[in-house]
């Protein structure tokens, strides 16, 4: 694989500190008041856009731990020349993924094939039941077929 492709080192120095900041911003939303100087801190450690819907009530659909390590994950490139075997390789993981639950890993690895290819919604042709080359047939089809309008 590609280094391009390889799922990046997640910065473990600041976790704590971001992890304070998405308990404050929690704590701000749901207390009505503004979150914007906090988020601005927040993405000033992480070096990404954050917005206030990324944190509310996270805790229903996911933990802090695995929060605070996609907050700190960098994001995932664009890549316009993704061939069929690196497809395939990212779509093994992603399948992984489903089954070990590394949520942070296939989300970014979601996120680098939504960038990378013309699809809507990649996570809809990933399933564990069919074999990677024939989810690769579908979504090159798909692709190579589909018209996104601006």
């Amino acid at each position: 694989m590609r280094a391009i492709l390889e799922f990046p080192q997640i910065d473990k120095e600041n976790q704590a500190q971001v992890a304070t900041y998405i308990e404050q911003i929690a704590g701000e939303i749901a207390s009505g008041l503004d979150c914007s100087k906090t988020l601005k801190k927040l993405s000033t450690l992480t070096g990404k856009k954050h917005n206030a819907a990324e944190f509310a009530e996270y805790w229903g659909w996911t933990d802090l731990e695995t929060l605070v390590e996609m907050t700190v994950t960098p994001e995932p490139p664009y890549v316009p020349d993704l061939t069929r075997a690196e497809l395939e390789e990212i779509i093994a993981i992603i399948q992984d993924c489903c089954i070990t639950l590394d949520d942070n890993k296939m989300i970014y690895y979601e996120e680098l094939l939504h960038k990378s290819l013309p699809l809507t919604d990649v996570s809809s042709y990933i399933t564990v039941e069919e074999t990677t080359s024939e989810i690769a047939d579908k979504m090159l089809r798909a692709a190579s077929e589909g018209v996104i309008l601006l």
